[in-house]
């Protein structure tokens, strides 16, 4: 199952020995190996330097910009405290932990229902909060921004043909 890159690298080793720069022994173990490693179509060696990444690439996964990783980590943040918090307020702050964990994972998907939603539930959430109060109010307003400013940052990986998102 010779391939020309390997057909290449036979002759290669063949002059070579011929010109007594490696011995008969090393000749056969270098050709020895070069027939047992496998080529890059049929699952060789991946990483750097061989063109294809050494992690699984799903088709159609668009490159995150890295400013949604500050929205990301803030959103996540945000659902670790509502559900500590949520013993002393009440089991409504765990529905609104489950909302915000669905919009985590939304978000990270690149979905456009979650960009769409993240910006109304954090509008409305700041709203809210500060009618309640505005040291409640500012708190939340913070958090909130943390999480919508890098999203509205991020609208063309929501909206953007996936095609275009690979070459950007």
């Amino acid at each position: 199952m010779d391939t020309a890159p390997n057909a290449s690298s036979e002759q290669d080793l063949r002059r070579l020995r011929e010109e007594g720069r490696i011995t008969e022994a090393e000749y056969e173990e270098l050709l020895a190996a070069l027939q047992k490693a496998p080529t890059h179509a049929e699952g060789g060696p991946k990483g750097p330097g061989s063109g294809t990444p050494p992690w699984p690439v799903m088709p159609g996964r668009r490159n995150m910009p890295s400013v949604m990783g500050v929205a990301l980590l803030s959103l996540g943040l945000m659902v670790l405290g509502k559900v500590l918090v949520a013993y002393r307020a009440g089991p409504m702050l765990l529905i609104d932990a489950a909302l915000s964990a669905t919009l985590l994972v939304g978000l990270y998907l690149g979905h456009k229902w979650a960009y769409v939603l993240t910006i109304v539930f954090t509008a409305i959430g700041t709203i809210a909060a500060l009618a309640k109060g505005i040291d409640n109010g500012l708190v939340v307003l913070v958090g909130d921004c943390l999480v919508l400013v890098p999203v509205i940052l991020s609208t063309d990986y929501f909206f953007a043909k996936p095609e275009e998102m690979r070459r950007a």
